[in-house]
């Protein structure tokens, strides 16, 4: 009797125990294999979340001017939607609505809209030709995964 119930105590710590390390060892493995995670970027202004890709040096000379003017172009276009937008939402708030410049707004903002796209994916295409294989896998892994978040890393936070 008493040597079964030793058994059966060592045979439920080893199961303890294999389960405990299988779960140790699958997120080691998981977190291994993974992109860094997306609140582990900076969001200081000189920061672009493509750094951790692990540049060469001549690849961070060729990326650092691109970015400078990409985000300077697309903080200029936030800023002008932010301008239409608050003449969009004055027009409407007026008493004689007139939806002539209504329309004429949403058509500017659209404009500004579709710009914003081409350059991303003018910029996405630049910054592809730039980088070897597995940095554009890593690239693009962390690119899906901030379309997945809150956070966007084309232009500082408080742009947005």
């Amino acid at each position: 009797m008493k040597n079964k119930l030793i058994v059966s105590l060592l045979i439920l710590s080893l199961a303890m125990n294999v389960s405990v390390l299988t779960v140790v060892g699958y997120n080691f493995y998981y977190h291994s294999h993974q992109p860094l995670p997306i609140k582990s970027f900076s969001t200081q202004k000189n920061h672009h979340f493509y750094q951790i890709l692990k540049l060469t040096p001549a690849q961070l000379k060729r990326m650092e001017p691109m970015a400078a003017l990409f985000h300077q172009k697309l903080g200029d276009l936030y800023s002008a939607i932010k301008i239409e937008r608050v003449l969009l939402f004055k027009f409407l708030s007026q008493k004689n609505i007139d939806q002539a410049q209504i329309d004429q707004l949403q058509k500017q903002i659209a404009a500004i809209q579709d710009n914003i796209q081409r350059i991303v994916i003018s910029h996405l295409l630049d910054v592809k030709l730039i980088l070897n294989e597995n940095q554009q896998e890593r690239f693009f892994a962390l690119l899906h995964k901030s379309m997945n978040t809150e956070q966007c890393f084309f232009f500082n936070n408080r742009d947005q």
